[in-house]
């Protein structure tokens, strides 16, 4: 791993995702997750496959929780919304006929991301997510393998903080 030390007092590091370069700036005290590695997915699907993309998240969470701790997953999170026509008008919620999901793992390094591609046949949910990802009317973002550069956890933040449970 190369490093330098930039003017401004931040760390740049060079992670290897993918086999691609990729250089991020992240600051020479991290807080939350920052430092870690993440995938991160926005998946966009036609309202009529809601139910099946659903079932299909479901799969992957369960092969998550019962195989991924060895492998260094530290979170996991799925938020699903209706898409917005005008997401940049929080007074307009008119919403298209997709839904949209955005899925965040974070792992403690690259390898853990890794051994999740090398295994992910047995989660039982590949085929499907291909499926979906394919099908007509659907879109599909994602990040491999970024460095997080910005995090807060609670413990971070000036203020308390509850969560609902």
């Amino acid at each position: 791993m190369e490093s330098v030390t930039p003017k401004n007092e931040f760390t740049s590091t060079v992670g290897t995702a993918s086999n691609a370069h990729e250089k991020s700036i992240l600051p020479s005290n991290p807080e939350g997750y920052e430092g870690n590695i993440a995938v991160c997915t926005v998946l966009t699907v036609i309202s009529a496959m809601e139910v099946e993309t659903d079932n299909m998240w479901d799969r992957h969470k369960q092969w998550l929780k019962t195989t991924h701790g060895p492998w260094g997953l530290i979170s996991y999170t799925i938020a699903k919304h209706k898409e917005l026509k005008h997401p940049l008008d929080p007074k307009n919620n008119d919403t298209t006929d997709r839904i949209v999901y955005v899925i965040h793992e974070i792992y403690k390094n690259i390898d853990g991301l890794k051994k999740h591609y090398a295994e992910c046949m047995q989660g039982h949910y590949v085929e499907d997510f291909i499926r979906i990802c394919s099908a007509e009317g659907n879109s599909l973002t994602v990040l491999q393998g970024s460095a997080i550069t910005h995090s807060l956890l609670p413990k971070d933040c000036d203020f308390p903080i509850m969560f609902n449970s």
